[in-house]
């Protein structure tokens, strides 16, 4: 999934403009430029760069619709989607604090989304509920963000923190009706050594929990109480396997918690330029349980393993980014008490930008691979894709401030070495409609492009900003491998949004 999602997620957070021009606002100036615009975005990544890579004023404001529509997709996605979005940011100084804050509100409709009663949030878990029967589903996600720097001892020590916390309802208008309620809270703190202007170090550490509680109940009473309808039956998923049907006790909550520790670092000089590094690793741990009368009974145990570093390099109108994650889990399963279900991926990612007078270029690199093992079955799946992305960008600006800007990319992205083994018995629904579908769509190799065309108004005291985007991915080529039974994802996928944004 990830070699189409992350494509489109990224067409749609382009600067609002392409390419330098004459702003008087500094937000507008910052968004108007993709080099400074690269660093912004990784000034986000921790507090540590808050200082030197955001600038001091910085105000936007953002709506935007989207839709997706295809069936060349995921197996447990949703065949359409329609998205609306809010957000704002910005970044100010008090005194010698800087403060960066955020605010995001989304509302979501899927359609046909089936064996997936989940919030997407925690997508590598091996247990969840889930049935066949394709599911409307809608979800409202509010996310909050805040960090701050401060710097003590004549500047030489800088204090910096951060939380962000997300609250989301999910929930389907269709038998099995499940219901999802998820929050999220993290946080980190670090300290370190300052020089200038030009050099910040500091050691993070990060602490974080959260829950999800999940129901399953029926309109039709008649679909709960048997398997005749099968469709309709709720299954308890409990690895990467065929699971079993769960026709009582349709209910659980997970328990999250999570910590770690990392560092950052950014050097700035202006015959070297711009270079940041911030690296951390978390561990977390989940806890599944059905909460009864006597106090719970102990479902399952997850644990989960992220890894992450982000480096960037930037000097005039040049920027390159490198980003590295992976991810290493494995369960506790309760009945075998054993580890049973293993998860493993990994993402690299690299990413120049150019900005000219007019026209500013860009190119990505991405590597990724994923892997799954249900370790009493023997079923294992593992894939890896190479993709690459050029793409250019033109701007225009008028007498009057205005400005007209335009962006075309492509992207190839080429499987390598896909494997599937599953065993011979008791094949069903989810080895067909999940496991071996998934094989098919992560051995896919596919090409597409995105358009994307912008007119921004000046007023006094601010610009607004109109946006349109497009964008399309196509399989080219797909597995010769015959599985009897297993299901195919279709041939396309299109995404298109239209945004208006604000800075002021």
């Amino acid at each position: 999934m990830k070699k189409i999602m992350l494509f489109i997620i990224s067409a749609g957070y382009l600067p609002v403009a392409l390419a330098q021009g004459k702003q008087e606002i500094p937000a507008m100036q910052l968004a108007a430029d993709s080099t400074r615009h690269l660093l912004y975005q990784v000034g986000k990544l921790t507090p540590t760069f808050i200082h030197l890579l955001m600038p001091a004023a910085y105000n936007t404001a953002r709506l935007d619709y989207g839709v997706m529509a295809g069936k060349f997709m995921a197996a447990q996605d949703a065949t359409n989607e329609k998205t609306f979005r809010f957000n704002t940011e910005g970044k100010t100084v008090i005194g010698k604090t800087d403060l960066w804050g955020s605010f995001d509100y989304q509302r979501t409709s899927e359609d046909s989304t089936h064996f997936a009663h989940q919030s997407r949030n925690n997508t590598s878990t091996p247990y969840y509920f889930g049935s066949p029967a394709n599911l409307s589903y809608h979800r409202v996600i509010n996310t909050a963000r805040a960090g701050g720097q401060r710097r003590f001892f004549n500047e030489h020590m800088p204090v910096v923190a951060s939380i962000d916390y997300r609250i989301g309802n999910h929930f389907s208008v269709n038998d099995p009706r499940g219901s999802i309620r998820d929050y999220q809270f993290n946080m980190n703190a670090g300290t370190g050594y300052a020089w200038r202007q030009k050099l910040i170090a500091t050691i993070d550490g990060y602490y974080g929990y959260g829950a999800e509680v999940v129901n399953i109940a029926y309109k039709n009473t008649t679909y709960s109480e048997s398997t005749v309808y099968a469709n309709y039956v709720n299954y308890m998923i409990n690895g990467y396997s065929e699971p079993n049907p769960k026709l009582s006790d349709r209910n659980y909550t997970t328990r999250f918690r999570r910590g770690g520790g990392g560092v950052s670092i950014l050097y700035k000089d202006k015959a070297f330029g711009t270079f940041a590094l911030t690296a951390k690793r978390i561990k977390e741990k989940q806890f599944y349980y059905y909460p009864s009368g006597a106090g719970f009974d102990t479902l399952a145990y997850y644990n989960l393993t992220k890894t992450a570093l982000h480096a960037l390099w930037s000097k005039n109108k040049w920027a390159a980014k490198f980003d590295y994650n992976t991810q290493k889990g494995g369960d506790y399963h309760i009945n075998y008490k054993a580890n049973n279900y293993q998860y493993r991926s990994k993402d690299y990612t690299f990413r120049a930008v150019y900005t000219g007078r007019i026209f500013n270029y860009g190119l990505q690199l991405n590597n990724n691979s994923e892997e799954r093992l249900d370790g009493v079955t023997g079923n294992h799946v593992s894939y890896e894709h190479y993709t690459i992305q050029p793409n250019i960008g033109w701007n225009r600006g008028t007498k009057n401030k205005d400005s007209w800007g335009a962006d075309l990319a492509v992207h190839y992205t080429q499987s390598v070495h896909p494997s599937i083994y599953t065993t011979s018995i008791n094949l069903s629904y989810f080895t067909h409609q999940v496991i071996q579908y998934n094989y098919y769509y992560n051995a896919a190799t596919t090409a597409g492009g995105r358009f994307s065309l912008q007119y921004t108004k000046h007023f006094k005291g601010f610009y607004a900003g109109l946006k349109g985007t497009i964008a399309y991915t196509e399989a080219i080529k797909e597995s010769a491998l015959i599985l009897d039974g297993a299901m195919k994802p279709g041939k396309d996928r299109t995404y298109g949004n239209v945004a208006v944004q604000f800075y002021f």
